[in-house]
C-alpha cells in the first residue's frame, strides 16, 4: 500500500507534537525549580519526552517534506499553553492567545505550501552548513541571557538536529537496523546532529529557567521552522507548491507577528524575567 508509510509518518508525528507539548511544560516547571537543573525530576522527565518526540519526528521525516513536520511540531506550543493555563501557572489574555493561534496557524500555512526534494546525495554540503550553524550556537552560550535571543538559538540548534535527522534518514537503507552501513559521511552528520540537540537544549533551558514557557518556545518554534525552511530550500531541494508563494508570506507573517506579540512583556530591561514576577536571583 503505497500511503501506508505517509500514514505511518502522519500518526508518529501527531504523538510526537503531543510529546514535545508535555515536554515544554515539564521542561519549564523543572528548570525553574531552585537547585541544579540535572536534579529536577521534572527537567528529566521533560527531556525524555523530547527525546521520544525527536524520534517519532525523525520517523515522520523519511516520508514528510521537512518543512511539513517542523511546522506541525509547533503545534506542541498551544499543549503546552492549555497545559499551563489548566494548571494556573499563567493566565493567557485574548491578545495572547490570539498571537499563540496565530503562531501555530502562520507556521502550518508555510509547512502546507511546501513540497518535498530528495535529501540524499547533499551530505558534504549539509555537513558544512550544519556544523556552521552548531559553532554558531555554541558561540552563543557566552552571550547575555535575553528572551528572544536564546529563543533564536535554541530554535537554530534543533534546526540543525532537523535538517542533519531529515539527510541521515534520507540514507537510511529498507533494512534499517543495519544503520552500521551507513556511509563514513552520513555519521559525521548524525554527530553534528547530536551537537546540535544538546545545543538547543542548553540554549531552551537556559531560557526556561527565568522566563514563561510559551515565549520562548514560540520563539524557539519560528527559528525552526524557518531556518530549515531555507535550508530545505537551498540544500535539499524542497521547492513552493505552485502558486502558494503569498501563501508561505502570510504564513511567516503570521508566525512572527505571533511570537513577538508573545515576547512583549516578558522581559524587564531587557532581560527575562520568570513566570511568577521580578527579576529570578
Amino acid at each position: 500500500m503505497a500511503g501506508a508509510p505517509v500514514i505511518l509518518g502522519v500518526v508518529a508525528l501527531a504523538v510526537a507534537v503531543l510529546c514535545y507539548g508535555v515536554a515544554g511544560s515539564r521542561l519549564s516547571a523543572g528548570a525553574q525549580e531552585a537547585g541544579p537543573v540535572l536534579r529536577s525530576a521534572s527537567w528529566w522527565t521533560g527531556t525524555a519526552l523530547q527525546g521520544g518526540g525527536f524520534l517519532l519526528a525523525f520517523v515522520a521525516r523519511r516520508d514528510l517534506p521537512l518543512l511539513v513536520v517542523q511546522s506541525a511540531v509547533v503545534a506542541a506550543l498551544a499543549v503546552t499553553a492549555v497545559l499551563q493555563q489548566v494548571a494556573g501557572v499563567r493566565r493567557f489574555s485574548r491578545i495572547d492567545a490570539l498571537a499563540l493561534v496565530g503562531t501555530v496557524a502562520g507556521l502550518a500555512l508555510l509547512g502546507a505550501a511546501t513540497v518535498p526534494g530528495p535529501a540524499g546525495g547533499r551530505e558534504s554540503t549539509v555537513l558544512v552548513w550544519s556544523a556552521g550553524l552548531a559553532v554558531v550556537t555554541a558561540a552563543g552560550l557566552l552571550l547575555p541571557p535575553r528572551a528572544w535571543l536564546l529563543g533564536v538559538l535554541a530554535g537554530v540548534g534543533f534546526s540543525v538536529a532537523a535538517v542533519g535527522a531529515r539527510t541521515v534518514v534520507s540514507r537510511l537503507p529498507a533494512d534499517w537496523w543495519r544503520f552500521w552501513d551507513l556511509p563514513a559521511l552520513v555519521w559525521v552528520v548524525g554527530a553534528v546532529t547530536a551537537a546540535g540537540l544538546l545545543l538547543g537544549q542548553a540554549h531552551l533551558t537556559r531560557g526556561l529557567a527565568a522566563a514563561p514557557a510559551v515565549p520562548v518556545l514560540a520563539t524557539m518554534y519560528v527559528t525552526s521552522t524557518v531556518v530549515p525552511a531555507a535550508l530545505g530550500h537551498w540544500l535539499l531541494d524542497e521547492r513552493m507548491r505552485a502558486g502558494w508563494g503569498p501563501v508561505a508570506v502570510v504564513g511567516c507573517g503570521l508566525a512572527l507577528a505571533g511570537a513577538l506579540q508573545l515576547l512583549r512583556g516578558e522581559r524587564t530591561d531587557g532581560r527575562l524575567s520568570p513566570a511568577g514576577g521580578g527579576p529570578r536571583t
